[in-house]
């Protein structure tokens, strides 16, 4: 899992793997300075790229990212964290998920996860393992919107089929940059990740080896002042994939701290600003899965305010076609 953490001016002459181990619940520092040294560390300061070593010393106002290796098994534990349940059935759980929420226990994110509120919410009452309880997939803690999750394993392996055989469709909400000179666009550059940094996936040729097939097509629905909304449908599922293929196409999510130019909206906008968005513009508006019933389940979530009032007017998805 990829950890993000602003440097504040009270680490100022702390070592960094030293700093780390205090953030990263669970860390020890041998792991702390192996994934440094093996390029799994990054540091910037403003717009400069800094190398990283186990032996810097911390200065303030830097962001470290450091990619930390998921642990299996994990003991999760109940948490009464309030869920907004959009369907449920034997078979399944449809959840929308607030934005600043992962999805499962990791290093540094052991607490207040989704999967920490499933426990809570229905014990051990649900699919797969106690650690991970039927999670089919996933969403960037900062995208908000429709997830589901099994309440079986029979239905955790018939949704999980269902996603590698692509017979679910998917439609994302997006706040993009700029002004697209057509309301169609489409990408079908393959995924991979980035060569440079850590917390980057970057777009690749066909076949490139170390990247997977990916495909999205994105229609443009309203039109803003220097700011567009649009309709993203992934055909496929990798990750960060509808945030690097807007802004492969010069149209990236409104906010988005790694593939845009700023991590907030308006640009320039206060921290201290209710208005603006502080967080990736993305909302994963719509799912349609196969239903193991025979039927199609087609779940919507309305966006959250902090999108909502970016939009011209009211939106709902469009439909979806019977087979995705």
């Amino acid at each position: 899992m990829l950890h993000q953490l602003p440097v504040p001016n009270s680490a100022a002459d702390t070592r960094l793997d030293v700093w780390l181990e205090t953030q990263l619940e669970g860390c020890t520092r041998s792991l702390v300075s192996r994934l440094i040294k093996d390029g799994k560390c990054a540091i910037a300061l403003g717009s400069l790229t800094i190398k990283s070593k186990a032996g810097y010393f911390l200065k303030g106002g830097e962001v470290v990212a450091i990619d930390v290796p998921e642990l299996e098994p994990m003991d999760a534990e109940p948490e009464d964290i309030p869920l907004t349940v959009l369907h449920e059935d034997e078979h399944v759980v449809v959840i929308n998920k607030p934005a600043d929420m992962v999805v499962h226990p990791a290093i540094g994110h052991r607490r207040g996860t989704l999967v920490n509120a499933l426990l809570g919410r229905y014990g051990q009452s649900l699919g797969g393992e106690p650690w991970r309880p039927g999670i089919i997939h996933r969403l960037d803690e900062d995208t908000s919107g429709v997830i589901a999750v099994a309440r079986t394993n029979a239905s955790l392996a018939f949704f999980q089929e269902a996603f590698r055989e692509r017979t679910v469709g998917k439609r994302y909400l997006a706040l993009i940059h700029g002004e697209p000179r057509a309301d169609w666009l489409e990408h079908a550059g393959w995924i991979g990740r980035h060569p440079k940094d850590i917390r980057k996936r970057a777009v690749f040729a066909a076949e490139t080896e170390g990247a997977k097939e990916a495909y999205t097509s994105v229609m443009i629905r309203q039109r803003g002042v220097g700011y567009a909304v649009a309709e993203a449908r992934p055909r496929t599922g990798r990750t960060h994939q509808v945030r690097v293929h807007l802004a492969a196409l010069g149209h990236p999510v409104l906010a988005d701290r790694i593939y845009s130019r700023s991590d907030r909206w308006p640009l320039g906008a206060r921290d201290d600003d209710p208005k603006a968005l502080h967080r990736q513009g993305l909302h994963a508006w719509a799912l349609d899965l196969p239903h193991p019933n025979g039927s199609r389940l087609r779940i919507t979530a309305p966006p959250p305010a902090d999108i909502a009032q970016w939009l011209v007017q009211p939106l709902e998805p469009t439909p979806f076609e019977a087979v995705v």
